[in-house]
């Protein structure tokens, strides 16, 4: 039988994951050396500008500065939501029936609204207007009778912030990088597709010899990668299932069959 190379699917690879998995085949062909595997120019003109691209892409995505000011300015928000809320809370037990009762009638508004810090980030931008408009048209004496008005403005400063990060270009620029690393992932995993088809037709022409160890080697390696894809897929699928599971027991009864005991 002819020695065949692995096959890896790159593409359920996470970005950190992706690049690893090259540097490794990179080091292997390097050591081998890719003259000596007839790998050239092939590696050399193709494969090996695309790693620096890759390389170069993934640096942008880690130090992506619009991630780390969304992600403070998101922060910001929810605390300061989380604090009108506790204002609001606090007045449940003001000495003041006026107050207290103030504080019962917006209670009620933003239980309707949940907590919206929990929200996805751009979900929250919208929850955050619509609650921050449904309290000053409709609840301006319970906001003034509380004194919640400073912490009301400071909620809307804070999501006006926010958003304006997200429409002021950082975020277009965060996705062409993600963009420019997806592409160059999709090439660079063609050229190794390449290399490897042509290791495989130069063993067919020269026989294995030359080429044992590093396909050896190389099928080591991918096993690995294999092996990591396989034990996240199977615990993405096993939480699926648990989450399909009904709650708590069938009750006494209900005619329902019990499992078998083993």
């Amino acid at each position: 039988m002819i020695m065949k190379i692995k096959r890896l699917d790159f593409r359920a690879f996470r970005n950190n994951e992706h690049f690893q998995c090259q540097t490794e085949f990179k080091t292997l062909v390097e050591e081998f050396n890719p003259t000596t595997l007839k790998l050239n120019p092939l590696f050399s003109d193709n494969y090996l500008p695309l790693y620096v691209a890759e390389d170069e892409a993934l640096v942008k995505i880690i130090k992506n500065s619009f991630t780390d000011e969304r992600g403070d300015a998101d922060r910001q928000r929810d605390q300061t939501f989380r604090g009108l809320v506790d204002t609001v809370n606090a007045g449940l037990n003001h000495f003041d029936a006026e107050v207290k009762e103030a504080a019962r009638k917006l209670k009620i508004v933003f239980d309707a609204f949940g907590n919206v810090a929990q929200l996805p980030q751009n979900e929250e931008t919208s929850a955050i207007y619509n609650l921050e408009q449904e309290l000053t048209d409709k609840h301006a004496d319970n906001i003034a009778k509380l004194g919640i008005a400073p912490w009301l403005n400071k909620l809307k400063a804070d999501n006006q912030a926010y958003e304006a990060l997200v429409t002021g270009g950082y975020e277009e620029e965060a996705t062409k990088t993600e963009l420019k690393a997806k592409t160059t992932r999709t090439e660079i995993d063609k050229v190794v597709r390449q290399i490897i088809e042509r290791v495989e037709a130069l063993i067919v022409i020269e026989g294995e010899t030359a080429y044992a160890e590093f396909v050896r080697r190389l099928n080591l390696q991918f096993d690995k990668y294999a092996n990591t894809l396989a034990q996240r897929q199977g615990a993405a699928k096993a939480k699926r299932e648990k989450e399909k599971e009904p709650e708590g027991d069938e009750p006494i009864g209900s005619g329902a069959i019990p499992p078998k005991q083993y």
